[in-house]
């Protein structure tokens, strides 16, 4: 390689008809495996050079890093090597992130097609801010619950799957113009899920953060949800009955929280996680004062937390009790039926 390198580097300095044919094979070569450059071309190369010449001269001047499409698959990849590398195997995170910025299907984004240096940019920031801890859906700025766009913030805790299949056993409850509470509402999700899926029955919603309700306000407004919110800690400011009352409220094990992933401990509000020493504490007030609220035959259903039945079977023995497995069959909804008034 090193001779015919020398050799060709000293064909290249004479234009001797004696040695053109010895030249000629590798010029046939080259009309294989290069072409002249266009104009643009030149324009291009020339203002890079020019621009080297300049930071150069000046080192003040900043890099700049110039992108060129990519296919999906190949962003894909590398969204999910980066995540990796920082601790987030999680591919489907990965996953969401392209097809999100991208404005394509999850199962789109190992396909070839190119994805825009705008594009590129989009995503890049976003992995950028998910890599320091801060939970993806935050870093998007909505999610989805139950087919309807909710916006979430530290301000709110983020809708999980499984709080879906809470509103749809609820919703087994409910028929035309019955009364429903969303208690420890949060971003509204449940109650706006429930007035979306059966606009005829009246829904109120309670939080005692006002910045959860300002949040849960905004979202229903952008669902087009007619929501009637109030701020009270439980019952303390809510007037009249209602058929079901709905909540999803703090269940966690003081303890516990410390040992849960960064992306909740350190992110998501404390005030609708901490549930007390044993979890409890939210339920055996709603135990108490929720009666005074519901009407004769009424139903409360709420979630729960693993290993929580037993206990709450026994706080709410007043009642008739029920309990539901999620589709993971983890005990998972409670609910108290047939409620009498005291």
């Amino acid at each position: 390689a090193g001779l015919s390198y020398e050799l060709l580097k000293g064909l290249a300095k004479t234009k001797s008809p004696i040695v053109f044919p010895i030249k000629l094979p590798g010029l046939l070569l080259q009309r294989i495996t290069t072409r002249e450059p266009t104009p643009d071309m030149l324009e291009v190369a020339i203002t890079a050079f020019n621009k080297v010449l300049e930071m150069d001269a000046d080192p003040t001047i900043k890099e700049v890093t110039f992108v060129v499409p990519l296919k999906t698959k190949l962003v894909t990849e590398q969204v999910i090597q980066t995540l990796s590398e920082n601790g987030i195997d999680e591919k489907a995170e990965a996953e969401w992130i392209v097809s999100i910025c991208a404005n394509i299907k999850r199962d789109e984004v190992y396909s070839d097609k190119n994805l825009s240096p705008k594009i590129q940019d989009k995503i890049n920031k976003i992995v950028n801010e998910r890599i320091t801890g801060r939970p993806l859906w935050y870093v998007i700025g909505d999610t989805e619950f139950y087919g309807y766009k909710i916006k979430v913030d530290e301000r709110v805790l983020i809708p999980r799957p499984e709080t879906e299949e809470l509103v749809y056993e609820t919703k087994k409850l409910l028929d035309n113009e019955k009364r429903v509470l969303d208690l420890c509402t949060g971003s509204g999700a449940i109650a706006i899920a429930l007035k979306k899926e059966l606009p005829e029955i009246s829904v109120t919603a309670s939080d005692i953060s006002e910045d959860a309700l300002n949040l849960a306000k905004e979202n229903a407004k952008l669902n087009n949800a007619e929501i009637n919110f109030v701020q009270s800690n439980l019952f303390e400011n809510i007037e009249g009955e209602f058929d079901v009352i709905v909540s999803n409220p703090p269940y966690i094990k003081s303890l516990d929280i410390e040992t849960l992933q960064k992306e909740v401990k350190d992110y998501e509000p404390r005030l609708a996680l901490d549930g007390g020493q044993d979890g409890l504490d939210v339920y055996r007030k709603i135990a108490k004062t929720f009666r005074k609220n519901i009407v004769d035959g009424g139903t409360l259903i709420m979630e729960i937390g693993v290993g929580q039945s037993e206990e709450l079977k026994e706080i709410f023995s007043f009642a008739e009790t029920e309990v539901i497995n999620d589709i993971n069959n983890t005990q998972r909804i409670f609910k108290v039926k047939n409620v009498k008034k005291a």
